[in-house]
């Protein structure tokens, strides 16, 4: 019995540092209701590789780009497939950190024969948002 209870002991503080020592994480960004997103985005530092993954509309447009220190995603509304699609894209970290932030851009927001403005009625929906640091 002592034999039994040191083993698991140890196991237990192997398992520890095994988890401690990954460098691996994920955060679940909330506030997605009412957008282009059909799930919550999940954010995933793996050794400081970062992603966020998430589900949306087959026809809605997917692009990204890095804008100061924040990793924006913008998501254009196209109509309506009745499809989904999962969406993984890589973020680049700015000083040890890594933030992103989804831009919604509907059909009625937008005219597409304009040249100097994409949006007419107002600012996309910036939401949601997400920041993951580490040391």
């Amino acid at each position: 019995m002592k034999n039994f209870t040191l083993a698991l002991g140890l196991l237990l503080v192997m398992a520890s540092f095994t988890t401690n020592l990954t460098g691996t994480s994920s955060v679940v960004l909330s506030d997605y209701e009412g957008t282009l997103l059909e799930s919550a985005p999940i954010l995933e530092n793996n050794n400081g590789d970062v992603t966020v993954t998430f589900t949306v509309d087959e026809n809605v447009i997917v692009s990204s780009s890095l804008i100061g220190s924040s990793n924006e995603i913008f998501l254009l509304e196209n109509g309506d497939s009745k499809e989904s699609k999962t969406v993984t894209l890589g973020l680049q970290p700015v000083d040890g950190k890594v933030e992103t932030s989804f831009n919604h851009i509907y059909e009625n927001n937008y005219d597409v024969a304009a040249i100097d403005a994409m949006m007419t009625a107002k600012n996309p929906d910036r939401r949601p948002r997400g920041i993951i640091i580490w040391e």
